[in-house]
């Protein structure tokens, strides 16, 4: 037993924590409708029993009323038959009026029930024979008095006394039948308090149950919940050291690379510097073959030490460039004029290359806030990858809009494009589309990283919109000032 709730809290250790706390958030609200709904079961048929007990209890006062409407009947006859007083007819006449409704009533509230419907049939009929017999009493008594009345004439006390016991048999017969009706009911009522009473007792213990179940389910719930807490905690207390380690780490690596990049710097001026003065030695030799195998040599030292400059100097900028610019540092730029002479010295490099340069800018000057240089380094940079990547004889297109709130600056251009599954990496530091063409063109896959750390440094964003051999378009979004 204790190995199968060792295996359930390790298996509930590694559901995720999504599903963990819906399953705490589910365990009260299903101890609820558990409990709730043979609870309403059985508030319903407690509901039935009441509903039965009062239809039972309607049905003896009913009884009750027919026979005391029965016996009103034979005592306002028999009165009159001794008193000769007609007072004594009242209750006979109102008997006459419940009887037939009171018969009525008892059979509509047991038509559900064959067996009482025929007692009641049965009733009917003795009832019927008793109140023919009462009115037949009371003509004979009347006839009496009129020839007495005429004759003066007493009627014998004998005939009287067989005027009085006449129907008798018949009246103790329907008010047995009545008894025995009653007392079905009483049975029936009998049993059906019974039952309601069993029911209120299985509703307490249920009441009772459903107090216990409710009870566990909160603490169970609480105890998952604070459980869940513990471990959220935990988590997060570990995820803010491994925070804490990644960003000494970063930081470490972000020193590394500035200080390594700025030591390797000038190892690699001497490089560069030696291989371009050994290459200016060789000017004042005559041409040999051997000088002409130096020669290359010294020239490839120089194209790679130039490389390895650009790729020093681009670390170095990513290293130090983090977070946003100074406010000291930004100046209010007219982008306008700014973009104009960006444009007037990438026009010439574009036309040698046989592309057809186009700029466009709005009537309305724009200004904003911006560092000059970096500002300008980026553009450079969109630029310098358009006519890389724009094949002889494409467009390139350098574009200033502007909204109420923001300026932007677009580079458009019909080259080769960009994989539609490239686009979401290619502002990663050393990603290259095609790294057989980048290393052709010289490039390390760091020019797009330094144009989004430049935007962002600047509080703008940078966006991209291509389709292969279709070109790119580029768009830097900056505040304005």
């Amino acid at each position: 037993m204790t190995s199968f709730w060792r295996k359930l809290y390790r298996g509930w250790q590694v559901l995720p924590i999504r599903i963990r706390g819906t399953i705490i958030v589910a365990i009260p609200i299903t101890s609820l409708f558990t409990v709730l709904l043979p609870f309403v079961w059985l508030k319903a048929s407690l509901a039935e029993d009441e509903a039965w007990i009062q239809h039972t209890q309607t049905v003896r006062l009913e009884s009750q009323r027919l026979l005391n409407a029965l016996v009103d009947a034979e005592t306002g006859v028999r009165g009159y038959g001794l008193t000769q007083r007609r007072e004594f007819l009242e209750p006979y006449k109102n008997a006459q009026l419940v009887i037939p409704d009171s018969l009525n009533r008892l059979e509509n509230l047991v038509q559900d029930n064959p067996p009482q419907v025929q007692q009641i049939q049965n009733i009917r009929g003795l009832v019927d024979e008793n109140l023919e017999i009462f009115e037949q009493k009371l003509i004979l008594q009347q006839e009496l008095q009129r020839i007495e009345g005429e004759n003066d004439v007493l009627v014998p006390a004998a005939s009287l006394y067989d005027w009085l016991e006449e129907g008798k048999a018949s009246m103790d017969a329907v008010r047995r039948e009545i008894e025995r009706f009653a007392e079905t009911e009483e049975d029936l009522l009998v049993q059906r308090i019974q039952h309601r009473d069993s029911w209120r007792q299985i509703t307490w213990i249920v009441l009772c149950l459903a107090g216990a179940i409710a009870t566990l389910s909160a603490w169970l719930a609480i105890h998952l919940f604070y459980q869940l807490e513990r471990e959220l905690a935990h988590r997060e207390l570990h995820l803010q050291e491994s925070n804490r380690r990644l960003e000494n780490a970063c930081n470490q690596l972000q020193r590394f690379t500035a200080n390594a990049s700025h030591e390797l710097r000038a190892p690699l001026a001497a490089v560069l510097s030696n291989a371009q003065v050994g290459l200016m030695d060789l000017d004042d030799f005559e041409e040999e073959e051997s000088t002409g195998e130096v020669r290359q040599r010294l020239e490839k030292v120089v194209a790679i030490a130039k490389q390895m400059s650009m790729l020093v100097g681009d670390l170095l900028f990513l290293a130090r460039n983090e977070g946003l610019l100074a406010a000291e540092s930004l100046k209010t730029l007219n982008l306008n004029q700014f973009i104009q002479e960006l444009a007037s010295e990438w026009r010439i490099q574009a036309q040698n290359q046989g592309l057809k340069f186009i700029l466009t800018l709005p009537q309305n000057q724009i200004i904003i806030n911006a560092d000059r240089n970096l500002l300008g380094q980026a553009i450079a940079n969109l630029l310098s990858n358009a006519c890389r990547y724009t094949p002889s004889g494409g467009k390139i297109e350098l574009c200033l809009i502007s909204t109420p709130t923001q300026a932007c600056i677009q580079v458009i251009d019909t080259g080769v494009g960009i994989p539609e599954t490239a686009i979401p990496h290619i502002f990663e530091r050393f990603y290259r589309v095609d790294p057989k063409r980048s290393k052709a063109s010289g490039g390390f896959g760091l020019g797009l990283a330094i144009v989004q750390q430049i935007v962002h440094l600047h509080g703008g964003t940078i966006e991209v919109r291509s389709k292969v051999k279709r070109g790119s378009t580029f768009e830097i979004w900056l505040p304005m000032g």
